[in-house]
């Protein structure tokens, strides 16, 4: 009697696990197509493109609404004008991959922050030549797809870490931070 009884829980909690696991995958999207990352890479362009120009405004527009929410204009421009001030200028770039990924496939960050599961992200590795600067591999920019379409989500691109908000953090990341970065 008690082995059929420890029977029923373990089915139990493996029906109930495995209903957990189904919803956990429920909230991942689909990969993005190969005809996706094409048509992509050309938005990431535009956002290279507007940090060589300087035209950090458009930049900062064609960054995930859920950056921009932790880092103002203001903000970003003097994060890139640091960034232009360190580097040199962006001589060259050059995307060597470009593939769809899933949230738990992008690195976290250095405080462990890591990637939305619900949203569909693309990666590219970039080769970068910089005036002064050089970086020793190549670098990142992740792409994120949201109600606005497709925008820069994060990455090492431009020679610096993107920092604790320029991932698409997790609701439970942005909850930890939300008091100190929404007074800025």
């Amino acid at each position: 009697m008690a082995q059929l009884f420890r029977k029923q829980i373990f089915l139990c909690v493996a029906v109930v696990l495995s209903a957990m696991v189904t919803s956990v995958r429920a909230e991942e999207p689909p990969l993005a197509t190969e005809d996706e990352v094409v048509e992509v890479y050309g938005v990431l362009q535009q956002w290279i493109e507007a940090y060589r120009e300087k035209d950090y405004t458009k930049q900062w527009r064609l960054t995930d609404s859920r950056i921009r929410r932790w880092h103002n204009r203001k903000r970003w421009r003097g994060w890139m004008r640091e960034a232009q001030k360190n580097n040199g200028a962006l001589l060259s770039y050059m995307a060597e991959s470009g593939a769809p990924v899933q949230a738990e496939q992008l690195p976290c960050t250095e405080q462990g922050h890591c990637f939305r599961r619900e949203v569909q992200y693309i990666i590219y590795l970039i080769r970068t030549d910089y005036e002064r600067a050089e970086p020793g591999q190549p670098e990142f920019a992740v792409m994120a797809k949201s109600s606005e379409g497709w925008k820069f989500g994060g990455g090492t691109i431009l020679n610096r870490p993107m920092g604790e908000t320029s991932v698409i953090m997790t609701t439970q990341d942005e909850a930890l931070y939300r008091p100190r970065y929404h007074s800025q």
